[in-house]
């Protein structure tokens, strides 16, 4: 079955599909690090990694902003016994926790809601949440090289 295209997705699609690839980027890394014989190629994937992880996280944090019911569940903690219920075919090994209160004041991320949009500029235009600078003249758009349509990078 032949992918969809990036541009043919909606924004929760392409953050998902992002995310995917960081984390399979981050399992390359880790192996390739455990397969380094020398001490500072080993250091150079693990810190690969690590920069890889924070990509996992501002994904998810964007995946929640977008999507509340991805979001949802997130926040909705999973029962005692819940994975077990697949492998016994049954009812989970305790009674599911009583349904959460009230939704708990919004946590503020510098100053704003986590929903509240933070810019009505287009996405292209934004560089980790914040207005990014003009490009020069001269630049090329920023893109994110496996994810531009064909795959070159350029």
């Amino acid at each position: 079955m032949a992918e969809t295209p990036d541009s043919d997705l909606d924004d929760v699609a392409r953050i998902r599909r992002v995310l995917a690839r960081e984390l399979e980027t981050i399992n390359e890394y880790e192996a390739f690090a455990r397969a380094s014989s020398h001490p500072e190629v080993r250091a150079f994937f693990l810190h690969l990694a690590s920069e890889e992880k924070e990509h996992v996280s501002e994904a998810v944090h964007m995946l929640r902003m977008l999507d509340s019911g991805q979001d949802g569940r997130f926040t909705t903690p999973i029962a005692p016994g819940h994975f077990q219920q697949a492998i016994s075919g049954g009812a989970p090994a305790t009674p599911p926790p009583p349904p959460p209160g009230p939704p708990p004041a919004p946590h503020l991320l510098n100053g704003r809601s986590p929903v509240e949009p933070l810019t009505s500029l287009p996405p292209q235009r934004l560089m980790y949440g914040l207005p990014a600078p003009p490009p020069a003249v001269e630049s090329h758009p920023l893109t994110v090289g496996s994810l531009r349509k064909g795959g070159s990078g350029r």
